[in-house]
């Protein structure tokens, strides 16, 4: 995977100096369009909301901190490569203290035709409910603008890692939440994701499984005990949570895997389709590391579910195995009818445990 740091600071050069020193921002343009990589689009250019001057912005390598002034940057699918209309969120980690752009998200979901906006959004500086407004406008703002950009309005995820999956789950569960509207024009825009896709993930704000630096970093030393309630995103789930798909890992110490279980028990509850992948091997944020052997695999188990519920076009290749595999499985629940025939599984071979 790889980020492009140099060419995202390049790109934010046309907001000027102001944008990320200590005076308020002011009204950007009108977004350009095609929307291309690297390109910035401001979050709030009528005025951020609740903005404090906090000192300059600060980057080292890949990671953001001290963020006043949040904003999308843009990753477009490569030249060549169909746009699928489809658009990912993506809300990096950083435990509510930074925001760590690098990974290389865009490197997995572009060459399917999805256009990746990654969002640097406010933290610790601010707290809540900033990180939950910044979200929020973000899927707003590229629903509201879909037909510009080239985009489905109906097919707008969002997709976290870490402190970013809160960031993310927020959208999923709080998305009428009044503390996440401003009285902008743009609030009567649906901020509902379409879907989720959650890794690694920060979920909730309760012991015994929450993060604590995360949860210090966004409500403060002593939150009480309705606060925490009210960002346990698994607190929340409803039947009209949108779906998700869920990746974590028992080598994972930084964050415990229990935060999925009990965000898939809550979806299961509601009857939310959820996808749930837990491994063995992976520490926090591993990734595509093939050191952690099938953990490193799970681009491609996404790639899959997006196919499947039609977020991305669905490949030749893809019908004929899910074709087989329903095939297999007619054969052998025919097979399975017959004394001494075993049952098949879904890919053909026979069932160890058929009698």
């Amino acid at each position: 995977m790889k980020s492009t740091p140099l060419v995202l600071l390049a790109s934010l050069a046309f907001l000027g100096a102001s944008a990320f020193g200590a005076d308020a921002p002011t009204a950007s343009p009108i977004i350009p369009t095609p929307l291309t990589t690297g390109q910035v689009i401001p979050l709030w250019p009528e005025g951020v909301p609740g903005w404090k001057d906090i000192g300059p912005e600060k980057v080292s390598g890949t990671t953001y901190s001290n963020i006043s002034n949040p904003r999308l940057i843009v990753h477009s699918p490569p030249a060549g490569t169909p746009s699928s209309g489809t658009a990912i969120v993506f809300c990096p980690g950083g435990g509510y203290i930074h925001v760590n752009v690098g990974g290389g998200i865009e490197d997995i979901f572009n060459p399917l035709g999805v256009t990746v906006f990654t969002l640097l959004y406010r933290c610790q500086e601010f707290g809540e409910p900033a990180p939950l407004q910044d979200v929020l406008r973000a899927v707003r703002l590229v629903r509201a603008h879909a037909a510009e950009f080239g985009l489905n309005p109906a097919h707008i995820g969002v997709l976290g890692g870490s402190a970013g999956s809160h960031v993310a789950g927020s959208a999923g569960t709080l998305y009428d939440d009044p503390l996440g509207k401003t009285g902008s024009p743009l609030d009567s825009v649906s901020g509902r994701p379409d879907f989720m896709i959650l890794i690694f993930s920060v979920l909730s704000m309760e012991d015994p499984n929450a993060s604590a630096p995360s949860r210090k970093a966004l409500l403060g030393a002593n939150p009480t005990p309705e606060m925490m309630e009210h960002y346990s995103i698994e607190r929340h789930v409803t039947p009209n949570t949108p779906p998700a798909f869920l990746i974590h890992t028992q080598q994972d110490t930084t964050v415990k895997l229990e935060n999925e279980l009990q965000l898939y028990a809550a979806l299961r509850k509601n009857n939310v389709p959820a996808e749930l992948h837990l491994y063995p091997l992976g520490t926090h944020g591993s990734g595509e590391d093939p050191n952690f052997g099938p953990t490193a695999l799970w681009p491609k188990l996404c790639e899959e579910w997006m196919r499947f519920n039609g977020w991305v076009p669905t490949s030749p290749t893809s019908m004929m195995k899910v074709q087989t595999a329903a095939e297999a499985t007619a054969r052998g629940a025919r097979a399975g009818g017959r004394r001494g025939t075993p049952a098949a599984r879904a890919d053909g071979t026979p069932s160890a445990t058929a009698k």
